[in-house]
């Protein structure tokens, strides 16, 4: 701005201070730039302050999680283990044990059959033995007979040596009438004897599945471990 100069003369440019002319430049910096205090930049997302919120969250969780299962096991800690269950009495294993109960079905089948062959043999010897006495009595009987008729046609009925033949034939038929009843006797013994052998035997496989069930039942039910 230009300032009228006084009264008539040529009028002069007046000086105006530079002090004004900076100030003025200062003010119209002043007044475009940016002011800092007002608009603020946007900073991104700091990578550090996310991953370590997720590293704090998962390390939280893992936490809650290790705390969670170990309170858990010390739960688990106030339970008692299971017992086992108790052993069944003797009599009442042996009775579901498959293996037992097969040994002893099995034995009585096979000394049913063998008391069934036995007694076939009994039969047959006592058959054999009644039909070779009753031939022997017959034949006692007609050799008695035909010694008889000898004698009485020689007209020697009444001596003594009639007598004498008659004693001899009577001892030789009771020795043979003995020796077959003793060999029926024996035949019948050594039957029996076979009997109680088997039963025996029987007996002592039966003894011999009844100690392995006792085992296998010992080892089921830890008895005796």
């Amino acid at each position: 701005m230009l300032a009228a100069g006084g009264g008539g003369g040529n009028a002069q440019p007046k000086t105006y201070s530079s002090g004004i002319g900076v100030s003025l430049g200062k003010a119209v910096a002043k007044s475009v730039k940016p002011r800092s205090s007002t608009v603020r930049r946007t900073s991104a997302p700091r990578r550090s302050s996310s991953g370590s919120s997720g590293r704090s969250y998962g390390g939280s969780s893992g936490g809650s999680n290790r705390s969670s299962g170990s309170s858990g096991g010390g739960g688990g800690g106030s339970f008692s283990a299971p017992r086992a269950p108790s052993a069944p009495s003797l009599a009442a294993y042996l009775g579901t044990d498959s293996a037992y109960q097969g040994a002893v079905s099995g034995g009585k089948r096979s000394l049913a059959d063998f008391l069934s062959e036995l007694g076939r043999k009994r039969g047959e010897a006592g058959t054999q033995f009644n039909q070779t006495s009753a031939s022997m009595e017959r034949d006692r009987v007609q050799q008695l007979d035909d010694l008889k008729n000898e004698f009485a046609s020689r007209g020697l009925i009444q001596s003594g040596l009639y007598g004498q033949e008659q004693g001899n034939f009577q001892t030789k038929f009771t020795e043979q009438q003995t020796a077959l009843k003793q060999q029926q006797a024996g035949l019948l013994a050594d039957l029996l004897s076979q009997e109680t052998n088997y039963r025996r035997e029987n007996d002592l496989a039966t003894q011999q599945a009844k100690q392995e069930a006792l085992a296998r039942r010992a080892a089921k039910y830890n008895i005796g471990g």
